[in-house]
């Protein structure tokens, strides 16, 4: 018993973590809006950020992957296949898992009206559930977006804009509709820090890579490639998250990469919006980087009782349970001493006697086989009823 006990301590134990869980899924929309070999590097960095979610633990089947163009395939790709961000050419972005990459949108896909559709969901019920956010209200999104961009708009495609009031309203159906828990919005563009102006909604942390009037700068360029291969703002970003988080078990926060941002290095003013956020600028700082980058880790369970209140109905349980072996080995224990008198009984009475004594002694002789299915029907039904009594403790 001390076992069960021990057993169901753990368990509670287990439950109260689970039920202080925040999320249950984490959720990436990465885009790059912009077609044409001349903006390589904006689908470089895209793709940077989905080697690092996928690394972090994050599936495919919870990545939106909006690409405008293939420059793996573009002709003028002096290495067929493959695309770099960084001149060492140490990592193919095509191909840095083992695994290819998945694109859910490609080419004249990626528009501002399927951007729109995907963040709300409004899809005819033949579209593809591979191509929609599957979030709930349990779910962390990270939305990063790369492209040209200006004073409250960003550039699909040199066809087409989408301004901040879009991306605002957008959010705003999104919680509206209980489809996310937190959101992380990102984007690397000219003007960036004024696409997340117009934001209102609820639980929205915002960063973006340059103030009103600045650009945002390249990296560096690869001369066999022949054009630029990563912007700066990401390339940072990047470079702090491949340093300082190894596993989804990391404690780094959100403030340490905010912190991490160093204008002189980015050549332009990277921006971040805390006030949107429940509990404000310390609790978003306090996010961890994971629940954003990584898979979730923990287990979803349907209580809304405190973990004391658990606990207690746990021992309670427990007891009763105790109490019903307890006095199932009682019965059992007189079940047996009923059967040995019998069987004396039974030895005294001599089998040729009367007839009138035979139904008598046949009645007698029948008792202990009769008296011991009793007892096993007893011991049966109340090891019936302690399975039920436990497999409602557990669940």
């Amino acid at each position: 018993m001390k076992s069960y006990i021990q057993c169901a301590l753990l368990i509670g134990t287990l439950c109260v973590c689970a039920c202080s869980a925040t999320h249950t899924s984490n959720w990436a929309v990465l885009v790059s809006t912009s077609r044409f070999w001349f903006n390589y590097r904006h689908l470089a960095n895209t793709l940077s950020l989905y080697r690092t979610v996928k690394r972090l633990g994050i599936p495919d089947s919870q990545i939106i992957l909006m690409l405008p163009d293939d420059m793996a395939c573009n002709p003028r790709n002096s290495f067929p296949g493959s695309v770099f961000n960084d001149k060492s050419r140490d990592l193919d972005l095509y191909d840095a898992m083992g695994s290819g990459i998945e694109v859910d949108y490609r080419g004249y896909e990626v528009t501002v009206e399927n951007f729109i559709r995907l963040l709300t969901d409004r899809w005819p019920e033949s579209w593809p559930r591979s191509k929609r956010l599957m979030t709930d209200d349990r779910s962390n999104i990270l939305i990063y977006m790369t492209g040209h961009g200006g004073d409250e708009f960003l550039k699909f495609q040199d066809a087409e804009e989408i301004s901040s009031h879009d991306l605002a309203d957008a959010f705003e159906q999104m919680w509206e509709k209980k489809r996310y828990n937190e959101l992380l919005f990102m984007i690397d563009t000219c003007q960036a820090n004024t696409m997340y102006g117009q934001f209102y909604t609820p639980n929205i942390i915002a960063t973006g890579s340059s103030a009103l009037h600045q650009s945002s700068y390249s990296h560096h360029a690869d001369q066999d490639v022949g054009v630029a291969v990563i912007d700066r703002w990401t390339y940072y970003n990047l470079e702090f998250l491949e340093e300082q988080i190894s596993s989804t078990s990391s404690n780094v926060t959100l403030g340490q990469l905010f912190d991490s941002y160093d204008p002189v290095k980015v050549h332009s003013d990277a921006g971040i919006r805390y006030d949107l956020f429940t509990g404000g600028e310390q609790e978003a700082r306090n996010r961890k980087v994971v629940d954003f980058f990584g898979n979730v880790q923990g287990v979803e369970v349907h209580d809304t009782k405190s973990g004391e209140e658990s606990l207690a109905e746990w021992k309670a349980d427990l007891e009763a349970l105790k109490a019903l072996m307890d006095k199932s080995r009682h019965l059992i224990k007189e079940l047996n001493n009923v059967t040995t008198d019998v069987d004396y009984a039974e030895a005294t009475v001599s089998p040729s006697q009367a007839e009138e004594h035979a139904f008598g002694t046949a009645k007698l002789l029948h008792q202990p086989s009769t008296l011991s299915k009793q007892a096993i029907g007893g011991v049966a039904l109340l090891a019936l009823g302690a399975l039920y009594t436990l497999s409602a403790v557990l669940d």
